[in-house]
């Protein structure tokens, strides 16, 4: 068996139709608010709507350690894609609690269950970034300025299953750059092509790396057969400025591409502007001190760990944005 921790998210749904499609028992941890539209929508835009029914449901939270240890009971492998992404100073505390506390408590709850591996999900934010050469797994964590609350997060959560692994857990990580997928279009990365079908003149002038969902699901279950416990693994596809990404789903979109660079001072106009509208509408900000500051930043990112180690393949960006249009134009354009 296998379980899914966040299973209602973007990479939690893609676990588990990778883990259906190759014939395995999954269990779905969902919290009880959480919403299975999007679960039977995804299984229903890949042509496998049947797959929704092989799900075994179980609510439970990590932060609650009896429904999570009762949720581990007879599973092997557990899949922990649970976190909150957030650069709002709002969610602040709610993110150290589910990805700092609530990874410990996976990790607690896997070495109890005698689980026979756990795969977690990190993030490049938690790696050791440096502007002149390709940043990997390599190199310890450094506290930085440039460093935002959910990047500090997830090297905390890191710490966590290091933990677990020194007291004999087994375990490997992935750390996804920002991943590209269909999904939920007001949350996380998804929110980027719902934005830009509103109409966006300005582009922000930094870069990261980016990745497909289906990459990363698909690579998450090779590290679970093949990846070497106390190992960390870059899922990258490909580095590209931000004006790129922004340029290709405003085309693919069919909407007029951004034209003009956001500079530092514009965005800051935007950041105090946003400010005062959540202040009278009670609307909360999408630019930040944070993201200001993730705007200007180039890092790029190099996953030849995994491509050298499993011969994994990417699939190209250009080809994730094509079908998260697809499937953006079949639900949230009328």
């Amino acid at each position: 068996m296998n379980l899914v921790t966040g299973a209602t998210g973007l990479l939690g749904i893609h676990v588990m139709y990778e883990l259906i499609a190759r014939g395995e028992r999954v269990r779905g941890m969902r919290r009880h608010q959480s919403n299975l539209h999007l679960v039977k929508q995804l299984f229903e835009f890949y042509g496998h709507p049947e797959y929704f029914e092989k799900i075994e449901w179980v609510e439970a939270d990590i932060l609650e350690v009896i429904s999570l240890q009762e949720a581990m009971e007879g599973v092997e492998y557990v899949f922990h894609s649970a976190a909150v992404v957030s650069y709002h100073s709002r969610d602040r505390k709610e993110m150290y609690q589910v990805n700092v506390e609530g990874t410990a408590n996976v990790v607690n709850a896997a070495q109890e269950g005698g689980v026979k591996r756990l795969v977690h999900v990190s993030s490049i934010a938690a790696l050791k970034r440096t502007s002149n050469q390709a940043v990997d797994e390599v190199g310890d964590w450094e506290n930085s300025s440039i460093n935002t609350h959910y990047g500090i997060t997830k090297h905390l959560a890191e710490m966590e299953v290091w933990r677990g692994i020194q007291e004999g857990l087994d375990a490997v990580i992935i750390n996804p750059g920002l991943i590209i997928g269909p999904g939920d279009f007001s949350r996380s990365s998804s929110s980027i092509f719902s934005k830009i079908d509103e109409g966006f003149a300005y582009f922000p002038p930094g870069g990261t790396g980016f990745v497909g969902v289906e990459d990363v699901a698909k690579l998450m279950l090779k590290l679970r057969d093949e990846g070497r416990s106390g190992e960390r693994y870059v899922a990258v596809s490909q580095s590209w400025k931000m004006q790129e990404l922004f340029v290709k789903i405003s085309n693919a979109l069919g909407r007029k591409t951004p034209t003009k660079e956001a500079k530092p001072w514009m965005m800051q106009v935007a950041r105090i502007a946003e400010w005062f509208k959540e202040k009278l509408i009670g609307k909360k900000a999408l630019v930040t001190i944070e993201t200001v500051k993730n705007a200007s930043l180039v890092f790029t990112y190099s996953s030849a760990k995994v491509q050298k180690e499993f011969g994994f393949q990417f699939q190209p960006i250009d080809q994730c944005i094509t079908d998260t249009v697809r499937f953006y134009k079949m639900h949230n354009r009328h």
